[in-house]
């Protein structure tokens, strides 16, 4: 933090005397240095600090008050922005147009009276800014609430059965993801190698919260539950997160989206397009904590117009997610308009869309939100502040057994045991259902197959199967699965097709053919052929070759 006399040390003595001036101040030193000392003990005495405020006037007074509500530090563009900006004057300059006696806008206003610094932070981008030195801030006659204005921000309660409560059920398709994950990497966990060829798409008819699968494989990345490079699961992080309790599991997914510097939430942002998102440089642990610190300001259980705390942001720290304030070097488009969305104009499409994004999308997917059917009012939950304090989450929550029938369906229940469902998930072939409450899985031989090629044999089955249900496995069931692991199935039932040849010279021809005969299967009739449904085009196309034409009747 800078202090009064380090601001004084950098300043030249005419600046000093200047200041002085402003103030109302005399000094009487005749160097520099003591000048700086001399001036900076003199300002911070009560007297001589109540008469300079009471010279600066209104606009410059909201000036100081609105640094004094962003913690004493504003950047420069922002700033400069809506208030003017510091002529840069030389000595000479300053002598013959007095801005101690003549400034031109509030800001040099505040300069001239020695109440604010300039500086640049720290940072590998660094931003410069202007500053309230640290040892005059609790000196100075303003209120200096951190507070966002709750009144203004108030929304009228949206009626009961209008309100999306805030959903907790992004854990489980956490566990249907890695499920799903865990059959179509294959035997082996490829921690290093490329990203399998999966099929996402096929996954989404069985998730909670299909708009944010991207966003929780990242998160399952972050938390080691899936490889850095890729999709591979890795067993033991996954049985680490499915060990624990519904609000345990959401509780490390917020945690890891919290943290997370690999999730960019901008480019998630369903109205935004970036066709270049490379050249934009953003740091989303910092942008996304400049949001959540925002948010921890309001008084809790109150439910707040959105559009007026989008509002509160733009004016108390617009340039959270910009390098310098820069609002023009970002190449991205309105999706609607196609519009590219170039300036601090665009505020509102960009950073404003994006504080909206957050309240409504991962805070309320991660169970800290509530919100109004039309999303234009929310209310924050005890969860979100929990989260903000680093307290531990509480969600009921009566953990049922799985239930197998003797058809050979396990059904899951979103309240059953996950690590339990994460292996029922891989002894079945999945099927769709309407209640979202429940999960289904069919035992078959191409599902067991599967798991046994990942080690998961059928005894292992049946003693799962038992534990997880309490001991409520179908004796038809058991008997099953024991048979199959002796003697695999029972029968086989496939699609299959009849070709009708209208010769047996034709036929002939084609058993004498090797690469028409292997697609020719058992023979039916005199003139008739069975043939596997997925073959009959390949058959039609080598048989040409010979001369004949085959009619597919689909």
């Amino acid at each position: 933090m800078h202090r009064l006399e380090s601001t004084y040390l950098q300043h030249d003595l005419a600046l000093l005397r200047m200041i002085a001036t402003a103030a109302g101040l005399v000094l009487a030193a005749s160097n520099q240095r003591n000048a700086a000392i001399e001036l900076a003990r003199a300002m911070q005495l009560p007297n001589n600090l109540k008469l300079n405020c009471a010279g600066l006037g209104e606009k410059a007074q909201g000036v100081l008050t609105e640094l004094l509500s962003s913690g004493g530090r504003m950047t420069v563009t922002s700033i400069s922005r809506k208030h003017g900006t510091i002529r840069p004057l030389g000595p000479a300059a300053r002598q013959r147009e007095r801005p101690q006696l003549q400034p031109t806008n509030p800001v040099e206003k505040l300069w001239y009276h020695g109440l604010i610094g300039r500086a640049f932070d720290n940072q590998p981008e660094a931003q410069e800014y202007y500053y309230i030195p640290s040892d005059l801030l609790p000196l100075l006659p303003f209120p200096k609430t951190k507070d966002v204005n709750i009144s203004k921000l108030q929304a009228q309660a949206p009626n009961e059965k209008d309100v999306l409560f805030a959903l907790h059920t992004l854990v489980d398709d956490a566990c249907t993801t890695l499920a799903f994950l865990r059959i179509s990497s294959g035997t082996s966990e490829n921690i290093s190698g490329p990203k399998p060829n999966i099929d996402l798409e096929k996954l989404h008819p069985y998730l909670q919260q299909p708009k944010y699968l991207n966003m929780l494989l990242s998160l399952l990345q972050d938390m080691g539950s899936l490889s850095k490079s890729g999709l591979a699961p890795i067993s033991k992080s996954i049985r680490m997160l499915l060990s624990g309790n519904r609000s345990e599991q959401l509780r490390s997914l917020a945690d890891a989206w919290h943290q997370s510097s690999r999730w960019i939430d901008l480019f998630s942002v369903p109205t935004l397009q970036f066709d270049y998102s490379d050249s934009i440089r953003v740091h989303p642990e910092k942008v996304r904590n400049s949001i959540l610190d925002q948010l921890n300001r309001i008084t809790p259980n109150v439910w707040v117009d959105l559009n007026d705390f989008m509002d509160a942001i733009k004016l108390n720290c617009p340039d959270f997610q910009r390098v310098a304030g820069d609002y023009d070097s970002w190449y991205i488009i309105d999706k609607s308009t196609q519009t590219h969305l170039k300036g601090f104009k665009y505020w509102n499409q960009v950073e404003g869309a994006l504080v909206k994004h957050l309240v409504t999308g991962p805070l309320h997917s991660l169970g800290m939100t509530d919100l109004s059917y039309n999303h234009k009012s929310f209310r924050l939950n005890p969860m979100f502040y929990e989260l903000m304090q680093n307290k531990p989450w509480h969600i009921a929550e009566e953990e049922k057994p799985l239930a197998i029938s003797d058809n050979g369906l396990i059904t899951a229940f979103s309240s059953s045991n996950r690590a339990d469902r994460f292996l029922a998930a891989r002894l079945g072939k999945w099927e769709t259902t309407r209640n979202p409450e429940l999960y289904r899985y069919r035992i078959c031989a191409n599902s067991l197959e599967q798991a046994k090629e990942q080690s998961f044999t059928a005894d292992q089955a049946i003693l799962f199967l038992q534990r997880a249900s309490q001991q409520n496995v179908p004796e038809s069931i058991i008997a099953a699965l024991k048979r199959w692991a002796n003697e695999g199935a029972s029968a086989q039932l496939g699609k299959m097709t009849v070709i009708t040849f209208d010769s047996e010279s034709t036929l002939l021809t084609l058993r004498q053919n090797p690469q028409t005969n292997r697609y020719l299967e058992e023979q039916l009739g005199p003139l008739t052929v069975r043939v596997r449904y997925h073959n009959r085009k390949r058959l039609r196309d080598h048989m040409i070759k010979l001369g004949l034409i085959l009619e597919i009747n689909d």
